[in-house]
């Protein structure tokens, strides 16, 4: 990212949009870790469990990792939205020149902001309709992963719109480059 403005409003925007960042990042993080940890041990427990187990294992064992992947899911895209790992149009930024590539990030921060909010007004509605709709072993609603995916895209809207206030004070430059290992070619 770009160097950060020393002093005045600029700075104090640039710190409360770097402190957002770190708690989404922080919770992201943690979802990850935590859920992709579950879903592992569980998955390692149901294997030993058919073998153990005149059942032939736990009944929970498909339902709980059906609800468990949209919340993994969801934290990953987040994190990769938020350290540049989607899809850019590099070669047209540089065509258009310093302020250019910005007015262009800008815009298409707004695009998806805008789209985002859309997407995630339909799917709480259709969750909305969807809670009487229960899983047969566990008794989770089917509204969970509808849930699941609007605060997944809440969270996109939120680490988006931090990046838009970088770019707007402090121009393209502050987009995140992902690292090499991250990059998608």
């Amino acid at each position: 990212m770009a160097q950060q403005p020393g002093t005045g409003w600029r700075a104090g925007a640039i710190a409360l949009v770097d402190g957002v960042d770190r708690v989404a990042a922080r919770f992201c993080e943690a979802v990850v870790i935590a859920v992709g940890s579950a879903l592992l041990a569980m998955l390692t427990a149901n294997v030993g469990a058919r073998y153990a187990l005149e059942s032939g294992g736990f009944r929970f064992a498909q339902e709980l990792p059906e609800r468990l992947f949209p919340v993994f899911i969801m934290a990953g895209v987040v994190l990769g939205v938020q350290k540049g790992g989607h899809m850019a149009v590099e070669t047209v930024l540089a065509m258009l020149g310093r302020q250019g590539a910005r007015i262009m990030l800008l815009v298409g921060h707004a695009i998806v902001i805008g789209s985002y909010i859309l997407l995630s007004r339909d799917i709480l509605l259709l969750a909305d309709m969807l809670w009487i709709d229960r899983s047969p072993v566990m008794g989770i609603p089917a509204s969970y992963g509808y849930y699941t995916l609007a605060i997944g895209l809440a969270l996109v809207i939120v680490v988006t719109t931090t990046q838009a206030v970088r770019v707007a004070l402090m121009g393209p430059e502050a987009m995140p480059v992902p690292a090499p290992e991250e990059q998608v070619a």
